[in-house]
């Protein structure tokens, strides 16, 4: 099982951050500025190579700073939490794609809200 993804069109580089208690943690990154005017990221859980925090428990502080270091405003950021396949023969190591949505509180994203995408629909959502 491969558990180092490879950059590929849904990451292009790694993301440093501090996560849960400081704790030194990465995560690779695409982001896209679409013709909408609207910022797409695209944050891929690195497994082995991430030394702290997944994603998954750090959706909402990490998108905050993602938008924050973009200067993007909450309305106009879109963040998709991705899985990459890891080569398995158990589903639950299957790529994946969902859609985070945040409450605001003041200029932080609170609340995540996890909805699934389709790999063709995330592709579009690359695109417009």
């Amino acid at each position: 099982m491969e558990t180092n993804p490879d950059f590929n069109k849904y990451m292009d580089r790694y993301f440093n951050f501090a996560g849960q208690w400081e704790s030194p943690s990465k995560c690779g990154l695409k982001v896209i500025h679409r013709k909408d005017g609207k910022t797409l990221a695209i944050a891929t859980e690195i497994y082995r190579q991430n030394p702290g925090t997944p994603v998954t428990e750090w959706c909402a502080p990490l998108a905050t700073l993602i938008m924050k270091e973009l200067d993007c405003l909450p309305d106009q950021f879109i963040f998709i939490e991705h899985t990459p396949d890891l080569r398995s023969k158990l589903a639950f190591y299957d790529e994946t794609f969902d859609l985070v949505t945040f409450d605001v509180d003041g200029h932080n994203l609170v609340n995540p809200k996890w909805s699934r995408l389709s790999p063709d629909l995330v592709d579009g959502m690359m695109e417009a």
